[in-house]
């Protein structure tokens, strides 16, 4: 999903914001924000023209409750536009206005609310204004809308090369926990089955089949360049809550596998390197 955050950087903002680190909302923004979601920033003043602009994207990391009825939302992938935006489009009208009945009703934005959602035109064409260059925003664009996934798979690789491991685990994060590209593609290879307890995911109303994405950050923190699809299993809801919140388990680098170690089971899962994965193409 695409959307707005208002955020004030020219004036003081009632909320404990930091710009490019996280942002705090009300509750009534819940449903409008989600982990993985690409955005970008707009800050808003009703009484001055020159405090409208848009100055910055990101995506949405992890989401969680606040005191009073608030949230925070991690921000990854953030980028300051090295020009800023003002909110009326050369050709006329705003730039919120590009293709808006994809998102609303009304071809206006709605100013006061702080959280709204934006056009995949829209999104564009900003990023286009404030001559924002090949960012991994961009590529994590181009890979929504990939079908092949070897090359999603691939892409994904290069962009979180080099990064540091804890790093590079919170921005895959929050697209594994979206459970979008990188599940989508995963399962174009290697089948929508656990790689834990062999469970068969079942088949969704979209005529697509379940099953979730699982980063095993505990093997990333000891390799800065290792591949991020050597670190993802496809795991079951069971399987995958066991990992998170399960008192005795373990998960370790075993050499060419991922060993998991959970109350009932013990795997040893190869790992889902690139050649693995360009191994079940030739297969099928």
């Amino acid at each position: 999903m695409l959307i707005v955050l208002s955020q004030r950087i020219d004036i003081k903002s009632d909320y404990d914001d930091v710009p490019f680190s996280s942002y705090h909302f009300p509750k009534q923004y819940r449903n409008l924000i989600h982990s993985g979601d690409r955005f970008i920033y707009y800050q808003g003043d009703r009484w001055k023209k020159e405090h409208r602009y848009y100055f910055g994207c990101g995506v949405i990391g992890k989401v969680y409750s606040a005191a009073n009825n608030t949230f925070y939302a991690d921000i990854v992938d953030g980028e300051t536009f090295a020009q800023k935006v003002p909110i009326y489009h050369p050709e006329g009208d705003f730039y919120e206005s590009l293709d808006y009945s994809s998102v609303r009703k009304k071809p206006n934005p709605p100013w006061q609310s702080s959280i709204r959602p934006l056009s995949e035109t829209a999104f564009s064409t900003i990023l286009a204004a404030a001559k924002v260059g090949t960012s991994s925003l961009q590529v994590i664009s181009q890979i929504e809308t990939s079908s092949n996934a070897i090359d999603t798979l691939r892409t994904l690789n290069i962009l979180y090369a080099g990064l540091k491991p804890e790093v590079r685990a919170k921005r895959l994060a929050s697209h594994l926990d979206r459970g979008d590209s990188v599940t989508r593609a995963l399962k174009q290879l290697l089948g929508s089955k656990c790689q834990i307890c062999g469970w068969n995911g079942f088949r969704k109303r979209d005529d697509t089949e379940f099953i979730e994405a699982h980063h095993l950050v505990q093997i990333s923190e000891r390799h800065v360049d290792s591949l991020c699809t050597e670190n993802i299993i496809l795991v079951c809801p069971n399987c995958h809550r066991e990992i998170h919140y399960g008192e005795d388990i373990e998960i370790r680098d075993d050499g060419n596998l991922n060993f998991v170690r959970l109350s009932n089971k013990i795997v040893r899962i190869p790992k889902n390197t690139i050649q693995l994965l360009e191994s079940k193409v030739i297969l099928h």
